[in-house]
């Protein structure tokens, strides 16, 4: 059973917020071994929530059925109300969700402006025979993606590297690239998967910076971190345990619940 700890003072008023998402009744298991049981908890819109766990509590599980890598057993994932446990990562991208990755995942051999022009595949409205072609409307439509492209590599600081390959940046700046290029498809939910994760100290407090401003312009975030320090930015945090969320509140008293201390932080 959940163990509910002293909750932050505005969280009566985020229980009246719509749920950006909503995992109901989520069990996975693998050839028999049961890895979530009955995981339930939800993403309230324009909120910061975290996810930890030790390996093998079942975060990674929770977090790939989140975004389509895997279909849960029992359950329901509710993106905005609307039930996604059964589509494809390509219609939950067009329905708003974005994540990213442990170990970044970009095109090496692309320049940073391609990386993040990435992003905006689904804004595209020219056929791929105009685009071929270089018509005039697919030239003007290219432009545009270039210029909001452009836009937001300045946001993250990386209009100085638009030109440089994207294989060739430290692991810290592969990561920025990764995050811009997810903020540029405008989001309903993003999904952060051990973001700081490799990073060294000035890059973790970059890196909260960063997070900070997503929110603070709307966009609802799931955070997946071991960072303790890092998860001190999400509103409310569930601590995973052998597939069941034992405890769940704000960092600091997660951070002093008995049963977390006992199997996350080493007592």
């Amino acid at each position: 059973m959940t163990a509910v700890v002293d909750l932050k003072p505005f969280t009566a008023d985020q229980a009246q917020l719509p749920a950006t998402l909503e995992l109901s009744g989520i069990a996975h298991s693998f050839g028999g071994f049961k890895v979530l049981t009955d995981v339930n908890f939800a993403v309230p819109q324009g909120r910061i929530v975290g996810l930890i766990g030790p390996n093998g509590s079942g975060k990674s599980t929770c977090f790939n059925i989140v975004s389509g890598f895997l279909r849960p057993k029992a359950g329901r994932v509710l993106l905005s109300g609307r039930d996604i446990a059964a589509d494809s990562i390509q219609a939950r991208t067009r329905h708003g969700l974005m994540r990213t990755f442990q170990t970044p995942k970009v095109f090496e051999r692309m320049s940073v402006l391609e990386n993040v022009m990435v992003g905006l595949h689904q804004q595209g409205r020219s056929g791929i025979i105009a685009s071929m072609l270089r018509t005039p409307a697919a030239r003007r439509e290219l432009d545009q993606l270039r210029n909001t492209a452009e836009q937001a590599c300045r946001k993250f600081g990386l209009d100085r590297l638009l030109d440089e390959q994207t294989g060739r940046l430290p692991a810290g700046l592969r990561r920025v690239v990764e995050l811009a290029r997810a903020y540029v498809g405008a989001p309903r939910l993003m999904l952060l998967d051990e973001p700081s994760s490799g990073l060294n100290t000035e890059e973790i407090e970059q890196l909260r910076g960063w997070i900070a401003m997503l929110n603070s312009e709307g966009m609802t975030i799931l955070l997946v971190s071991h960072d303790m320090g890092l998860m001190t930015i999400a509103d409310t945090v569930h601590a995973l345990y052998f597939g069941e969320i034992i405890a769940s509140g704000p960092m600091a008293a997660i951070r002093a619940h008995p049963r977390v201390r006992e199997a996350y932080l080493g007592g």
